[in-house]
């Protein structure tokens, strides 16, 4: 619960700064993962992303906003304007956190993440 509640509270931050976009943290992280990568399908998104393939509802929210194609899944030139106006908003919320936390404690913080993710990912093969 604990893990859950912090996960919220370190969204609904950078949500927050993300609103003068109109954009969400999920749906910037599902734009940055579209412009950063080639012949991405909703399958390539899901894997990139470590998310399932309910992250659809997001998507289709963009293409409907005309951030994204709605035949291939590329930026469109509105998309990579968005994600352009939003970016230093969401490093903005970053260095908040961030400047909170403390460096040593951020890195720390990471590591543990970083372990916790490693420990607990599905194995492949079944």
């Amino acid at each position: 619960m604990n893990f859950r509640q912090v996960a919220r509270s370190v969204t609904a931050r950078f949500d927050d700064q993300l609103r003068p976009v109109g954009l969400r943290a999920t749906q910037l992280n599902l734009l940055m993962a579209i412009e950063t990568s080639t012949a991405v399908t909703i399958t390539d998104l899901a894997e990139i992303l470590a998310m399932d393939r309910t992250m659809t509802r997001n998507l289709k929210l963009l293409r409907q906003r005309k951030l994204v194609d709605g035949k291939t899944i590329a930026l469109t030139a509105k998309g990579r304007r968005a994600a352009a106006a939003a970016l230093p908003l969401w490093e903005k919320a970053q260095a908040e956190i961030l400047d909170s936390l403390g460096k040593k404690r951020w890195a720390a913080l990471l590591g543990e993440l970083e372990a916790v993710k490693s420990s607990i990912q599905p194995r492949s093969g079944g």
